[in-house]
């Protein structure tokens, strides 16, 4: 692996597991047993390093939310589609966890981070669409407007809430599913009563 590849899996590794704020770029580049000078030879400064980062994440996260082979009506591939986004929100979760501060410092991550959640939003809006037209989710286009917006905020902050209220030692693959259980749920109101029984079932089976 190139040296500039290995500084960006080193670092999102490291601020993953110790916190953006608590990594310099002299950390970083301890670990990987380079001199700084070699890594500033690649990026200028910890911002470059997290700016690369995120249009990583970016493709990643646009490539599962654009999917395009997914069965809106299938509980199963629904669960198996929300579980691919909280995937990538785990992979990359110091984003998350310092969402605000980074927005803050980093202008143009900013702009970008409105961009995808705007697009978490558009994504459930035209889900829940499909569902509602193929007569699977009794909601009104205000109601799914608003699921939509709930969706979007509850994927987005669900990594900080679940570090709030689980334990250090609570399983992570359990995070992701309890995660995903309160997006559907929310949801779940609106469907039908052969989903809901679905939607039961697959939370007897993950949780």
């Amino acid at each position: 692996m190139k040296t500039k590849d290995r500084i960006i899996q080193t670092a999102l590794m490291l601020f993953n597991e110790e916190g953006e704020s608590n990594v310099t770029t002299n950390h970083i580049a301890d670990e990987m047993d380079i001199s700084p000078g070699n890594l500033y030879y690649h990026y200028r400064s910890k911002d470059d390093i997290i700016w690369k980062i995120f249009l990583n994440y970016e493709k990643k996260i646009r490539t599962v939310l654009e999917q395009k082979d997914v069965n809106y009506a299938s509980m199963q591939d629904m669960w198996n589609y929300l579980h691919a986004v909280f995937d990538v929100i785990s992979e990359y979760r110091f984003l998350y966890r310092n969402l605000i501060q980074l927005m803050n410092r980093i202008e143009f991550l900013k702009r970008h981070f409105r961009h995808i959640l705007a697009l978490k939003s558009q994504t459930a809006l035209t889900i829940m669409s499909h569902l509602a037209d193929d007569g699977l989710l009794n909601a009104d286009q205000q109601t799914i407007a608003s699921l939509a917006d709930q969706i979007a905020l509850t994927a987005t902050f669900w990594l900080n809430y679940s570090i709030a209220i689980y334990d250090d030692d609570f399983d992570e693959e359990k995070k992701l599913s309890h995660g995903i259980f309160h997006v559907i749920r929310l949801v779940a109101p609106f469907l039908t009563e052969n989903d809901k029984a679905l939607l039961d079932e697959l939370s007897t089976q993950f949780l």
